[in-house]
C-alpha cells in the first residue's frame, strides 16, 4: 500500500513538473513571437532605434551650432543637417509603424552628454569642437549603416540603408571640408577618419 502511494505521489509530481515546464515554454515561444514577430526582428528594432536617436542627436547639435557658431559656414552646414535628420527621421517612421514600435524622440542619456558639453563649449573652441564631434558622428554613422546593409534581412529596412549610404559619404566630405575650414588639424581629422570601414578608407583626408 505505501509502495502504491509513493507511485501516486511521484506520478502526480511528474505531472505537476511537466504543467509548469509546459507553461514555461509555452510562454517563452509566445515572448519570442512577440518580439521576433508582430513586434519585428530584432535587428531592425535596434537599427530603427539607433539610426532615430542619431538624428535626434545631430538635430539637437545643429541647433545648438546654429545659435553659438559665429562662423557662416558651420552654420550653413548646421542648418543643412538639421533638415537632412529631420527628414530622415520622417522616413524611419512607417519603417518602424510597419513593424509595430515607436521611435524615440530623445538622444539616448549617452548622446545627451555629447550634446551637453558643446552646449557648454566656449565660443572660440566652439566651431573645432563642433565639427570634431559631427565627423566622429558621421564615421559612426557610416559603419553602423554599412552593417546593417550586410545584414538585416526585412527589405525595406536592408534597402534603407542601402540607399542612404551614398549621401552618407558625401556628407563626410563635406563634413571634413567644413573642419578643414575652421582649423582642426588634419592629424585629428585623419584619427578620426581612421576609424572608417575598410572599404571607405578612400574617403580619408584627400
Amino acid at each position: 500500500m505505501k509502495t502504491r502511494r509513493n507511485s501516486r505521489t511521484r506520478l502526480a509530481r511528474f505531472f505537476k513538473t511537466g504543467t509548469a515546464l509546459g507553461a514555461t515554454m509555452f510562454a517563452a515561444s509566445a515572448l519570442h513571437a512577440q518580439v521576433g514577430g508582430f513586434f519585428g526582428p530584432i535587428q531592425e528594432i535596434g537599427f530603427l532605434q539607433d539610426a532615430a536617436r542619431a538624428d535626434q542627436t545631430e538635430i539637437a547639435l545643429a541647433n545648438i551650432a546654429e545659435a553659438k557658431s559665429q562662423n557662416a559656414t558651420v552654420k550653413e552646414w548646421a542648418q543643412t543637417q538639421r533638415i537632412n535628420h529631420q527628414q530622415d527621421f520622417a522616413q524611419l517612421q512607417p519603417m518602424a509603424q510597419a513593424i509595430g514600435i515607436s521611435l524615440s524622440t530623445s538622444p539616448g542619456w549617452l548622446n545627451q552628454r555629447e550634446i551637453n558639453r558643446l552646449q557648454a563649449a566656449n565660443a572660440a573652441d566652439f566651431d573645432k569642437e563642433y565639427t570634431e564631434v559631427m565627423l566622429k558622428a558621421q564615421v559612426k554613422c557610416i559603419k553602423r549603416f554599412e552593417k546593417a546593409a550586410s545584414e538585416l534581412e526585412q527589405p525595406e529596412v536592408k534597402q534603407y540603408a542601402l540607399n542612404a549610404l551614398p549621401t552618407l559619404r558625401s556628407q563626410l566630405r563635406q563634413e571634413e571640408d567644413t573642419a578643414n575650414s575652421v582649423g582642426v588639424e588634419k592629424s585629428t581629422i585623419s584619427s578620426i577618419l581612421r576609424h572608417l570601414p575598410s572599404e571607405d578608407k578612400g574617403l580619408a583626408s584627400r
